[in-house]
């Protein structure tokens, strides 16, 4: 039987067509998408870092003697510069954050403290002491305050009768700033009834006296001018001295007295409003200077003799006076 080409060719197609089938099907077939395992993120530690102690003022009053209108000036700047305002009677710990100290009275170590503490700019009130680095003082003049003082206790007498018993300084001639106070107000302030003298009237201290010396001019000065009113120096603030003038008005510039009740008024610098001008300048690092005053009245115990109207006069020669429009050596 003779084959031929045409029988195979049916069987040929077949084959072709199962191989082409075969083809599609492993395209179509899916590829598995590979599992990701998430890896574990490890968490970087906290670093523990120093509470920076916040910037602050403080004062420092280990007497307790500042007046409201310190701690007001010192609170209401702190308040407008974003600071912390602190009241401190001792010096217990360091002194980092503190912009602006203002030490109310003495502090033996001051120039230790302000040493360890460069960043800190410190303020001296009423004592001696020189500026330095970054400690600055604030004082008033002596014979400002006597001038001011002659005006007081010639403004609160009657009859005229202002006195005083100061320690005279022949350089600064405090005697003759307290007399030409007086006169400033009242001219020659001549009483009516006897003795009939001028006033103001000062008996002066020889420098360095002691009590004796004190007391004696003291006896002096009462019975020979029958005083209403007596500005006491600070040395002579001693009750053998003050016992003399049971019967007049009193007043002082010692603040730190331990006699503070026996006096109607104490006079010293007006540092709320020195301080007031000076905090800015503090704040900003520069210091180590001499901040000058004018004379206020740093505590009032008597209100019915220095009323609120004699005090207002008091400030606006004050500052008149601080303003150079009054030579408290030289009156009309």
């Amino acid at each position: 039987m003779k084959t031929t080409t045409h029988q195979f060719k049916p069987l040929f197609t077949f084959l072709i067509t199962l191989v082409l089938l075969a083809g599609l099907a492993g395209c179509n077939r899916a590829t598995p998408t590979p599992e990701i395992t998430p890896s574990a993120t490890a968490t970087p530690e906290a670093t523990a870092t120093a509470t920076q102690a916040p910037s602050r003022i403080v004062l420092l009053d280990p007497a307790a003697q500042a007046g409201a209108d310190l701690v007001t000036v010192m609170n209401e700047f702190a308040a407008a510069n974003s600071l912390a305002f602190e009241t401190w009677t001792s010096i217990t710990g360091d002194l980092n954050g503190i912009k602006i100290m203002v030490v109310n009275g003495g502090l033996d170590n001051l120039a230790d403290v302000a040493a360890a503490a460069p960043q800190t700019q410190f303020v001296l009130l009423g004592q001696n002491g020189s500026p330095a680095g970054n400690i600055s003082t604030l004082t008033t003049n002596p014979t400002h305050l006597s001038f001011m003082a002659g005006f007081l206790a010639a403004m609160t007498s009657e009859d005229w009768r202002a006195t005083a018993l100061i320690e005279e300084d022949a350089t600064l001639g405090l005697a003759d700033a307290f007399a030409n106070g007086g006169s400033y107000l009242c001219g020659l302030c001549t009483p009516i009834y006897t003795p009939l003298l001028y006033y103001p009237q000062v008996y002066p201290v020889p420098p360095q006296s002691d009590l004796t010396v004190w007391s004696t001019q003291a006896t002096a000065l009462k019975t020979n001018t029958t005083p209403d009113t007596v500005f006491i120096g600070a040395t002579g603030d001693d009750p053998a001295v003050l016992d003399i003038f049971s019967d007049a008005i009193l007043f002082s510039s010692n603040a730190a007295s331990p006699n503070l009740a026996r006096y109607a008024a104490i006079l010293g610098a007006d540092a709320a409003s020195a301080l007031k001008q000076a905090l800015p300048d503090l704040l900003a690092g520069n210091g180590g200077k001499s901040l000058s005053a004018r004379i206020g009245l740093v505590r009032i115990n008597n209100p019915e003799i220095v009323t609120d109207a004699k005090k207002a006069l008091f400030d606006q020669t004050a500052q008149d006076l601080a303003d150079n429009k009054i030579n408290p050596l030289s009156v009309p």
